[in-house]
């Protein structure tokens, strides 16, 4: 990846991404990055991977067995809570694809992918590309701050671990492009005012 889409990806402050593509018939079939310890338990961990209900079982296969040629980007990231927005890697693998197409090495998909997308975080950290809600706690509501905990469990760690508790928040997505999403408001006065007072502290 030696052009301008490639300079965000390699000027990353945490850390320029990995490459590796499984050989079989090299030494550590290509994986030698993991290890030999790290390279088993990758392939034990693929091949354990569950049939989604939306996979035939042809896809399934390819995405849970390695073969020669196949291509393994490792992506470091800091060790915090998921945060909102796109990941470096998840760029990363938008940028390949493209170049691939425009290339010529794949074909575009002509089908319609459908995903739901749910149990998302309630709160993320701040960072400095997604829009905060102006608040000194850190972190920001990852919908909005009127978004309903998921379940009762979620409802305690606000008391306990807030970054931990899930929202009842859901998108719609088709192949990769976002088309709607909605959640379930906070109804009780109490609750909405400790999110905004002693969780955001707006």
């Amino acid at each position: 990846m030696d052009s301008p889409a490639a300079e965000p990806f390699t000027s990353n402050a945490d850390g320029a991404p990995g490459f590796c593509i499984y050989d079989s018939r090299k030494p550590v079939e290509g994986l030698q990055t993991f290890g030999f310890e790290g390279a088993e338990k990758l392939k034990t961990l693929y091949s354990n991977i569950s049939q989604p209900e939306y996979h035939d079982g042809h896809i399934h296969q390819v995405n849970s067995t390695f073969e020669d040629g196949d291509l393994l980007i490792i992506q470091a990231r800091q060790n915090l809570p998921h945060s909102g927005g796109a990941t470096t890697l998840g760029k990363l693998r938008l940028t390949i694809h493209k170049t691939a197409i425009a290339e010529e090495l794949i074909q575009p998909d002509p089908t319609h992918h459908y995903l739901w997308v749910t149990e998302f975080p309630m709160f993320t950290p701040n960072n400095d590309t997604d829009p905060g809600q102006g608040g000194a706690s850190g972190f920001s509501a990852t919908h909005h701050p009127f978004t309903a905990p998921l379940s009762a469990e979620d409802v305690d760690l606000l008391l306990t671990d807030p970054l931990k508790a899930k929202a009842d928040h859901y998108d719609l997505v088709v192949n990769g492009i976002e088309l709607g999403g909605g959640s379930r408001r906070i109804h009780n006065a109490e609750m909405q005012k400790f999110i905004m007072k002693d969780i955001i502290k707006v």
